[in-house]
């Protein structure tokens, strides 16, 4: 239990995070660039860094005096600024000394005195260079300490700027539900607010991709974009840790996977009087588009539900189950319509062994239910299949005096077994974010694919929160 709380805790903390560094940044670095700089003769980045380079350097070295300082500049009473070496560094470069007598140094080399006249804004910088830290201490020092009036509410950024540093010296990249939603809905109303400053339009479009945001779950190739395009190392050094833990989960759940297959492939011959069911099993997780495209003639036959008689009980909540499909050969004389009505109307008769779904026809395919223990125990698999054909038989008045091969496929689908077992472990599933897949492994609150092969097919495996493990097998021969 508690790995699938600290999963579902690391799910907020990276959704809060994508929210800030994904959404968050581009409407902060809009804002930066039409409010600021646009406020003041459409100045480009790198000029207005020029214009206040004497406050961002003193933000940087506050007690190191400059050329400028017997001009207009008191040093502050602090010994800390608002910007390091390596933010200051960012936006500009030292060239060569132009005036000898701007520059001192002290007893130990220490610089006393700089010469401002050689320090020179990076002409490459646009505002995205920016995180929300950086840009912060730059309105400070800019705008705010020079008491000039920006249009929007300041405060917006620095809500803003107080979650990112909560998000980036949290220990562990885990966060409460409690948490999450408090820090969600400030920051949403910050972002919100900073946008309804940028006009109308942009509000509009903003708060659309605010509700999208919510909406949408996140993917892999999202934190990976924030990864690429951000420049907060701090917090992008987290989500790399993160998408390598889903990266040795992806491998831990293939390895079970393909023990699954391994386990699971079995054949047997069951003889009911003069009938012999030639029954070959085998174990692929898929969906229900997968089992459409295998099964040839399926997705074009009628399908039906198991009947009334077939009701989950609250009790069977409690059992993991695992979905098994039969796809039965069956020989021209076989009244398919009238099995298919005589199965839905008995299937209670059934449940004891598999438990009917669906019957569909075209060639007779039955989706079941069975108990995961019977999964488990070979010997009591082969006898619930003997049994359960043995009731199919009697139940629908087969014929069988006559000599009859039937062959039978039946595939176990390990998505609805995995499935299945983490409903058996927790039942907050429904939560938004973060499960545990396959005993002791953490599944990501994520979307994640991978391929594999084994033996004569190919697999596509897709990680979902909400659907557990889905496998589509390919059909594709590996020789």
């Amino acid at each position: 239990m508690e790995a699938i709380v600290s999963d579902k805790q690391c799910g907020y903390y990276v959704k809060l995070v994508t929210f800030i560094l994904g959404l968050g940044m581009k409407v902060l670095h809009t804002y930066f660039e039409q409010n600021i700089l646009n406020a003041k003769d459409h100045l480009e980045f790198y000029m207005f860094l020029d214009e206040n380079k004497h406050n961002l350097f003193h933000e940087c070295y506050p007690r190191v005096e400059c050329c400028k300082c017997s001009q207009n500049y008191h040093a502050p009473p602090s010994k800390k600024g608002g910007l390091t070496k390596n933010q200051f560094m960012l936006l500009f470069e030292f060239g060569p000394l132009i005036e000898i007598s701007h520059y001192k140094t002290g007893n130990h080399n220490e610089i006393t005195k700089e010469c401002l006249c050689r320090i020179m804004a990076k002409r490459s910088n646009d505002v995205d260079c920016m995180d929300i830290t950086l840009m912060y201490a730059i309105i400070q020092s800019c705008c705010f300490k020079n008491s000039a009036v920006i249009h929007g509410n300041p405060r917006c950024i620095e809500v803003i700027k107080e979650t990112r540093n909560f998000l980036a010296h949290i220990p562990n990249a885990c966060i409460s539900k409690s948490e999450f939603d408090t820090r969600f809905a400030e920051t949403e109303q910050a972002i919100l607010e900073i946008g309804s400053s940028l006009g109308n339009y942009f509000a509009k479009k903003n708060k659309k991709k605010v509700e999208a945001f919510k909406a949408n779950e996140l993917s892999i190739e999202a934190i990976n974009k924030i990864i690429e395009t951000n420049v907060d190392e701090i917090i992008k050094e987290k989500l790399r840790t993160i998408i390598e833990d889903q990266r040795k989960c992806i491998v831990q759940i293939k390895d079970e996977i393909i023990d699954h297959l391994k386990k699971y492939k079995d054949e047997l011959s069951i003889d009911i009087q003069k009938l012999r069911f030639e029954i070959t099993q085998s174990a692929f997780c898929s969906t229900e588009e997968g089992v459409n495209k295998s099964a040839g003639t399926v997705s074009q036959i009628n399908v039906a539900a198991g009947g009334p008689d077939v009701q989950v009980t609250e009790s069977d909540n409690n059992v993991r189950k695992c979905r098994v499909e039969w796809r039965l050969e069956t020989p021209n004389t076989w009244n398919l319509p009238e099995i298919k009505e005589t199965l839905e109307k008995f299937s209670s008769l059934l449940r004891q062994w598999f438990e009917i779904e669906f019957v569909y026809v075209g060639s007779l395919v039955l989706s079941t239910l069975v108990n995961k223990n019977v999964l488990d125990n070979p010997d009591q698999m082969r006898t619930s299949i003997q049994l359960f054909l043995e009731k199919v038989v009697e139940l629908c008045n087969i014929d069988a005096d006559v000599p009859t091969v039937i062959k039978v496929d039946l595939i176990i689908k390990l998505d609805e077994l995995v499935y299945r077992d983490i409903r058996k472990e927790s039942a907050e599933l429904d939560l938004e974010m973060g499960v545990t897949v396959a005993g002791n492994y953490k599944s990501s609150f994520l979307n994640i694919n991978f391929q594999f092969s084994f033996k004569s097919f190919s697999f596509y495996c897709h990680i979902n929160l909400n659907s557990g493990i889905t496998v589509i097998e390919k059909y594709k021969d590996v020789i």
